[in-house]
């Protein structure tokens, strides 16, 4: 009993102190699961996220300024053509050779199978942090990448905050086949952004990125369906310890299905090679259907979550 008492304890001086955090993804305290901890989180990230992205948005001229607001609206800006076919064959040639020899430019593999098929992998290349020390080869990389400035701003603007490039994941992936991300799931209750690049033409059968339009911003129904998850997570989490990352809320778990999807239209990512998307990974996507005979080849941006005071600040100050 005393031991249960003192956990309590810690478990709510952890949730107060990480209240502004953005990796503290759910309350780990009995208390702060009955009182409206996530919803007020919800709440203040929201407001915080809107006042960024007003301010971003008005040193743009029109069209820019439309195409930012309606990924504010729908929550994925999907922007064909967006490196040509010259400049995707120069980038897939220098990626060619940082993953035939990753170790020896500091990238780091990871991967998975989801089950004894073969043909269902996936592979992600983490490249080393833009600022750090880079072999000639990633620093060519990283050079065409950030050559044009959209992609950083479209994933300041929807994660509503300022980011700087050393603060953004870069990760080269080839998947296929059945993967945990077949699932609809959401990344974190906070407004927050990943960018994808296409190396290889995507279709209905290679995975392509799905996203529940309006889901990332429907705020009666973000509240009700992440107070049931983080419900779940209290339970299952009592005698682990999980961390943000390993946690997903995942639709198919929710009571709320139902209603969240009537209230999203989806859109099945599929385009040529050289599209970028960028989305807001607080509405729900996940990784479509795959045949198991042509593997997605792509570039993803990651961007730093920060906590509510980063994003304070960036309203405050450039």
């Amino acid at each position: 009993m005393i031991k249960k008492f003192i956990l309590e304890i810690y478990a709510i001086l952890k949730d107060i102190t990480l209240f502004t955090s953005y990796s503290h993804k759910y309350p780990t305290s009995k208390i702060f699961n009955k009182l409206p901890y996530q919803q007020l989180r919800i709440l203040f990230d929201y407001f915080l996220t809107k006042i960024y992205q007003m301010k971003i948005a008005k040193n743009f001229h029109l069209e820019k300024k439309e195409t930012l607001n309606f990924g504010k609206k729908n929550g994925v800006i999907v922007n064909e053509n967006f490196f040509s076919n010259k400049e995707i064959e120069k980038l897939k040639k220098i990626i060619e050779e940082i993953i035939g020899n990753y170790k020896s430019h500091n990238v780091t593999l990871e991967g998975s199978h989801l089950n004894k098929d073969k043909n269902s992998f996936s592979k992600y290349y983490y490249l080393p942090n833009y600022e750090t020390k880079l072999s000639h080869i990633v620093s060519d990389f990283y050079k065409i990448l950030y050559s044009k400035e959209q992609i950083m701003t479209q994933l300041k603007f929807l994660a509503g905050i300022c980011l700087k490039k050393k603060e953004v994941s870069v990760y080269i992936s080839k998947v296929k086949g059945e993967l945990k991300s077949d699932d609809w799931h959401s990344d974190c209750f906070s407004h927050t952004s990943k960018s994808f690049i296409y190396l290889n033409d995507v279709n209905k059968n290679n995975s392509p990125f799905c996203f529940m339009k309006k889901s990332h911003s429907n705020k009666y129904l973000k509240t009700l369906n992440e107070e049931e998850n983080s419900k779940k997570i209290f339970v299952a989490n009592k005698n682990k310890n999980f961390s943000g990352d390993m946690i997903w809320n995942k639709l198919k778990d929710s009571k709320l299905k139902d209603e969240i999807f009537k209230a999203s239209d989806i859109i099945e990512c599929i385009y040529p090679k050289g599209t970028l998307i960028t989305c807001d990974t607080s509405g729900f996507h996940k990784k479509g259907y795959s045949d198991g005979k042509k593997e997605r080849f792509m570039i993803g941006l990651v961007s730093h979550r920060g906590s509510m005071l980063r994003k304070f600040n960036s309203i405050m100050y450039k």
